[in-house]
Formats: C-alpha cells, sequence, structure tokens
C-alpha cells in the first residue's frame, strides 16, 4: 500500500509539475529569445517567398512542356501512315535482303553441284544461277530435262 501511495504521489506531483515548469520555461524562452525568434521567422518568410518563386518556375516549365507536347500530338495527327511507319520495316526489310541473299547463294551451289555430278553445263550456268536466282535455277532445270531427254 505504500508503494501505491508513493507512486500515486509521484505521478500526481509530475503530472501537476511539469506543464507549470514548461510555461515558466516558455515564459522565459520569449522574453530573451525574441530577437532570435523574428530572425527565424524572417528566414521562414524567406525560405517561403523563394519556394514560391520556385513553384511558380515549375509552373511555367510545365506549361512549355505541356505545350510542346501538344505541338507533337498536333505534328503526329498531321503525318500519314507513310511517315509515321517509316523506321519500323527497316530491320525487317534487312532479314529479308539476308534471305534472297541466301537462297541466292545456295541456288548457285546447287547448280554447281548438279553441274559437276553430271559432268556437263559450264560456268556460265552458275553465274546466271548466281544474278537471277530462283529464275536462273528454274531455267537450268529446264534446260537440263531438255537435255536429260536427248541423251536417252
Amino acid at each position: 500500500m505504500r508503494q501505491f501511495l508513493f507512486m500515486l504521489f509521484v505521478w500526481t506531483s509530475f503530472y501537476y509539475w511539469l506543464p507549470a515548469v514548461a510555461i515558466a520555461r516558455e515564459d522565459r524562452a520569449d522574453s530573451a529569445d525574441r530577437p532570435r525568434i523574428e530572425q527565424q521567422m524572417e528566414r521562414i518568410r524567406m525560405a517561403q517567398n523563394e519556394l514560391n518563386e520556385q513553384r511558380q518556375q515549375i509552373e511555367i516549365e510545365r506549361q512549355e512542356l505541356e505545350r510542346q507536347r501538344d505541338q507533337m500530338r498536333q505534328e503526329r495527327e498531321r503525318q500519314t501512315p507513310n511517315q509515321m511507319n517509316k523506321g519500323e520495316n527497316e530491320p525487317l526489310f534487312g532479314l529479308l535482303v539476308i534471305m534472297c541473299l541466301a537462297v541466292h547463294i545456295l541456288v548457285t551451289i546447287w547448280v554447281f553441284q548438279d553441274i559437276r555430278t553430271r559432268g556437263t553445263g559450264s560456268g556460265l550456268w552458275i553465274v546466271i544461277a548466281l544474278i537471277a536466282g530462283l529464275l536462273g535455277a528454274l531455267v537450268y532445270a529446264v534446260v537440263r530435262l531438255g537435255d536429260v531427254k536427248q541423251t536417252e
């Protein structure tokens, strides 16, 4: 019971004593720190003014960016579909060129191997197959079929 009463006394004394001390300190701080508080308030006002200027600058920049975005959107809307897709097909075109080159080379190799295995023909067919590609190989095949019928 003594401990409880002691704790109650301590708690109530702190409960009533601390606010009184804090108020007394504020009164002393107000009278002694008045010039410092005014300086701090002036610094705060200056900081607020700087922040307002920065906000205005940011707002101006935002408006400029919106204007540029609107101009770009209008230019995009004015472009024809061919102008809009101008650079999108470049990788596909390169792949197509590589595939055509590979087909030309493979057809030429086929013509060369066929000439060597049959032992007839000339290097002219290799050049024709290299230049004309599938069309040259088709012509070579037709001529070769004609040669086969004559030999039998």
